[in-house]
């Protein structure tokens, strides 16, 4: 089959389509990336712990259900309404994140899990079915089709910070944004149909005679076998091939039945167990589809799942931006780029609404933070891994396809290595960041409080604030008799106690959530109770108040006694007519439901004094710690080179590897390694507070060159086991 009519730029028609339906779709997605895990710790005052643990199990499982939604279009529903279907569902997730209450926050999650199943599979495999068999356009047309990727991706941390650091706005005018994104994907797609013309599985690709005369060889001389050549063509491998359906059965049945012993044994955590359960189920499913393969085609499919292992790893350090390395920015990076930076603001700022400042004052504030260098958007750092691809992608397409025309080709496996080496690099950067910023602040030791001890060299940890929930007061019990178990008792950073010297030390940037949250451990235990019963109150009241019909109700709460220097001006977060305190009668009201992050907040009011002035200080005095943002700069770039090393080649390589039927499977499998990549990445940030800057990116550095040296090694291997795929 020669090349197809209506063709734009040297491609299908259709493939432009995908590339501005898939655009947006990822506007979507990584607009709310950008703003997750912050909203977890800033918005709801979460624990970087719990926070990442959400953040691994949302972006894993949002890779975990292409099997499903794979198996569901090869079977039943095809691949254009999988992907209506997909799109319409994350749509309404991404609706629902512009709300605040917890329970929609998980089923927005839901949504757009079960959505992307449906639609990211899909995505992947339309493209390469745009294409005969053999036609060495595919692989420039993944590159092309990941530029949309990341166009998306670029654009989307852009516009949903810039909203999301508008007073007035917030985080979930971006997530709204991200929503809206959605629909204009779905629409482009719904109105894109009649240019998305699937090819048969037996069409073929015959060069022109202008492609002929500049390859200098006949046009077949590096072709790959086709499907059916390669169904009666010898393994390459006969014995490990014949058996290893049985090994993937044996290695599913070991995790299966392990996993529980594991974690009764107290030797890994119970979500752990259920990640280890999956991956059982994964590798029995593998074997499935190997049973119903054989001879080379047997070969390729167990090449997609070797390399895979390495993908692993790659995504378990690239997804890291949305976690970890957020963070780093949020906290750890000076991002005033021209001008000094303010000394930081101790306590919180005086919330405000769009209707006190106007529509077009808003607007324009908007337009303001999308440009804005002083300080620049957390969120923004994210869009130079993105904005670096579409001035790549093109560089990389041209590159391979100039090497092929030559002879001269890289194989995946050791494309694959490079890029798993780069990543490598990428985090030993940061390693050497870490050495500006873990520099020393100092300031005269006061007497511990009462919830703050000392371990391990003079290590400060603390017995954490019990969380606040309406129904449950038994751990409010266990902190006010002084219960602590050990999974009490918290890590304090590297903030420790110089006994002889009379002083606490901070070592590098003390951000604000962790200085909050030691302050709330020393807070008086009548005071906890005090403002744990005026949480209960407050949603209490406005149950009773739903009941009736009401639309106004209030709670009050009166202390016992005022805590030593309790300091008001932690409560300026609050508007005054939805929270307030009457020094005279020591009563909080409240007129709006206080929730966890509201409770929290209003702790840290009534800390040790002493305690909170020197920490403080610290806080203010170590910001001037922070590195550079060309650090994070450096370090993206060196990320998307590669990135474009390893995902872009290996979405073709599925594509031509996979057999057609089971392509989208074979596709949902392949994105599993993005769901273990990103489990071990949440996993990694769980540790992010406990293990120190330069211990954990030595951990990463070294679990990246590892597997890149590894990966080189087995590469003539594996391109054996392609059969003539390049």
């Amino acid at each position: 089959m020669s090349r197809t009519k209506g063709e734009f730029l040297g491609h299908p028609t259709g493939l432009f389509v995908l590339f501005f339906t898939e655009m947006w779709e990822r506007f979507s997605y990584y607009g709310m990336r950008a703003l997750l895990v912050l909203y977890m710790v800033d918005f709801f005052k979460w624990t970087q712990e719990d926070a990442s643990g959400i953040y691994k199990w949302y972006t894993s499982l949002v890779y975990l259900t292409p099997l499903l939604g794979g198996y569901m279009a090869d079977k039943f529903m095809g691949n254009k309404w999988a992907i209506v279907l997909g799109a319409i569902l994350m749509a309404i997730g991404h609706f629902l994140m512009a709300f605040e209450e917890i329970w929609v926050f998980y089923a927005a999650l839901g949504f757009l899990i079960m959505g992307n199943g449906f639609f990211k599979p899909n995505m992947s495999v339309q493209v390469g079915r745009l294409y005969p068999q053999n036609d060495p356009r595919r692989d420039g047309a993944y590159t092309i089709f990941y530029m949309g990727i990341n166009l998306g991706a670029f654009l989307s941390p852009l516009v949903c910070g810039a909203l999301k650091d508008t007073p007035g706005l917030g985080y979930h005018w971006g997530f709204g944004a991200a929503g809206v994104g959605m629909v204009f994907g779905l629409l482009v797609y719904v109105f894109g149909l009649p240019w998305i013309k699937e090819l048969p599985a037996d069409a073929e690709y015959q060069p022109d005679e202008e492609e002929e005369r500049g390859s200098g060889a006949p046009a077949s001389a590096d072709h790959a076998m086709t499907e059916v050549e390669a169904e009666s063509a010898p393994s390459v491998m006969p014995s490990f091939a014949k058996v290893s359906p049985a090994m993937f059965v044996m290695m599913g049945l070991v995790l299966m039945a392990g996993s529980p012993i594991l974690g009764w044994l107290g030797l890994v955590n119970w979500d752990n167990v259920v990640s280890l359960e999956i991956g059982g189920g994964c590798a029995i499913f593998a074997a499935w589809i190997l049973s119903h393969l054989s001879m080379a085609v047997r070969d390729r499919v167990l090449a997609i799942y070797v390399l895979s292992v390495f993908v692993v790893f790659f995504w378990g350090a690239f997804e890291q931006a949305g976690n970890a390395m957020n963070v780093w920015a949020d906290q750890t990076t000076q991002r005033y780029l021209t001008d000094p930076p303010p000394e930081p603001t101790i306590y919180p700022e005086a919330p405000v609404d769009v209707a006190d400042l106007g529509l077009w004052p808003t607007v324009k504030a908007s337009l303001s933070k999308l440009v804005a260098i002083n300080p620049v958007n957390t969120t923004n750092f994210q869009s130079i891994n993105a904005l670096a691809i579409v001035i790549f992608a093109p560089i990389f397409a041209w590159l391979w396809l100039f090497l092929a025309k030559r002879h001269i080709n890289l194989s995946i496996a050791a494309k694959m290595a490079i890029g798993v080496f780069l990543q490598g690099i990428a985090f030993s950067l940061m390693i050497w960041s870490v050495k500006y910023e873990n520099q020393t602040s100092t300031h005269a030791a006061t007497a511990l409080p009462s919830g703050v001890v000392t371990q391990e060299e003079g290590r400060l940890y603390f017995h954490d604030a019990p969380d606040f929930a309406a129904d449950d007061g038994e751990a409010l019990e266990k902190y006010e008799a002084g219960e602590f178990d050990e999974a009490m008792i918290a890590h304090g950073g590297r903030l420790s106690v110089d006994e002889d010297g009379g002083q606490f030390v901070m070592r590098g940037v003390l951000n604000a959530n962790h200085r909050d949250r030691i302050l709330r451990a020393t807070a008086p235990a009548s005071y906890v109770r005090a403002v744990w019963e005026l949480a209960a109150n407050s949603n209490l009241a406005k149950s009773a108040a739903n009941e009736n019909g009401d639309l106004e109700f209030s709670a009050s709460v009166t202390l016992g006694e005022l805590p030593a220097g309790f300091e008001p001006r932690y409560l300026d977060g609050f508007k005054p007519e939805e929270l307030s305190f009457d020094e005279a009668t020591r009563t909080f009201t409240a007129t709006i439901e206080l929730a966890d992050k509201e409770y929290k907040q209003v702790l840290v009011a009534g800390a040790d004094p002493a305690f909170r002035d020197a920490l403080n200080a610290l806080f203010v005095n170590s910001a001037q710690f922070k590195v550079s943002s060309a650090w994070l700069l450096w370090f993206y770039i060196l990320c998307t080179l590669g990135e474009l090393c390893l995902s872009p080649v290996g979405l073709s390589m599925v594509s031509k590897l996979a057999p057609r039927r089971f392509a989208t499977m074979l596709m949902g499998m392949w994105l599993l390694t993005s769901f273990f990549g990103n489990f071990s990445a949440g996993l990694a940030g769980e540790k992010w507070e406990v293990l120190e800057p330069t211990a954990y990116f030595t951990y990463v550095t070294l679990a990246m060159i590892g597997a890149s040296l590894v990966c080189f090694l087995i590469a003539r291997k594996a391109t054996s086991m392609m059969h003539g795929v390049k």
